[in-house]
């Protein structure tokens, strides 16, 4: 499943920007797209509304300022209403690339020396280097056998926010639309637990 706005939309990362830390999102690969998307809707809300979050120090200084027009942690309708649901299925042969497994990790600590500086864990792969992560991920998008066809159809992951399987999905994977994108809508169960736990206001 995967939650976008104005369609599937996939995440691009310039050349330039690939270099920059803080810059495009966890394993996005220079010249082309990757699509986000959980296992589960949980899974999708919390990996789309986690950058929302205030900061404990931030929140207090918000309840300070009693005259703000919304309050740090709300968030607007507009935010709803621009995004919608999709779920689709995968119809490729292509395996993807396992970051949360110890072979994968040996395979990497021997293909990506340059980039590491102590052998891959749990640790390094779920962590906020975005320099590290998307090295991984660009070595798998490069990766083509004797016909020049992508090894791997992205990577799988699991979210920081808890243990929820997640997918960087390369484009060009074979993608089917398995129902209509749905709306998301305020009464929405799974969003509503998502915002009490991340202690945001829903509008």
């Amino acid at each position: 499943m995967a939650i976008a706005s104005n369609g599937m939309r996939f995440s691009r990362l310039t050349p330039q920007d690939a270099a920059i830390q803080g810059a495009g999102n966890r394993f996005d690969v220079p010249g082309g797209g990757v699509l986000y998307c959980c296992t589960e809707l949980e899974g999708c809300y919390r990996e789309t509304l986690a950058r929302m979050r205030v900061s404990p120090r931030m929140r207090e200084l918000d309840e300070d300022n009693e005259n703000q027009h919304m309050r740090a942690g709300c968030i607007p309708a507009s935010w709803r209403d621009a995004r919608r649901v999709f779920q689709f299925s995968l119809d490729s042969a292509a395996p993807f690339l396992d970051v949360e497994h110890q072979d994968t990790w040996t395979l990497l600590d021997s293909e990506l020396r340059r980039h590491l500086s102590e052998p891959l864990d749990v640790a390094a792969v779920r962590g906020k280097d975005r320099l590290l992560t998307r090295a991984i991920a660009e070595w798998a998008y490069t990766q083509v056998d004797e016909n020049g066809v992508g090894r791997y159809a992205g990577v799988r992951y699991v979210s920081r926010t808890g243990d929820y399987e997640c997918w960087a999905v390369f484009e060009g994977a074979p993608i089917t639309m398995s129902a209509p994108p749905e709306p998301i809508e305020l009464g929405d169960s799974t969003l509503r637990t998502v915002a009490r736990a991340f202690d945001l206001t829903l509008n």
